[in-house]
């Protein structure tokens, strides 16, 4: 698997399944990263349930964060 390098901010419109790339078009593989540790421009209030949906390609390893946040709570 190649280094997935820097997370790409991606907007999303009507659908997205299609890495911008390399062209995988049979959609994503997700991750999540704790908005604590991880680089966020926006300051969350309570960001210990806090996490980022990363998009990975399975093809290429790219990531993308479509500004998507995920809560968990036990």
């Amino acid at each position: 698997m190649p280094d997935p390098g820097e997370i790409k901010p991606i907007r999303v419109e009507r659908e997205l399944h299609t890495c911008p790339a390399c062209g995988y078009q049979l959609g994503f593989h997700i991750s999540f990263l704790n908005a604590a540790l991880g680089t966020s421009s926006t300051p969350l209030k309570s960001t210990r349930d806090v996490n980022r949906i990363i998009l990975i390609c399975p093809e290429c390893g790219a990531r993308y964060d479509a500004g998507w946040k995920a809560s968990f709570h036990e």
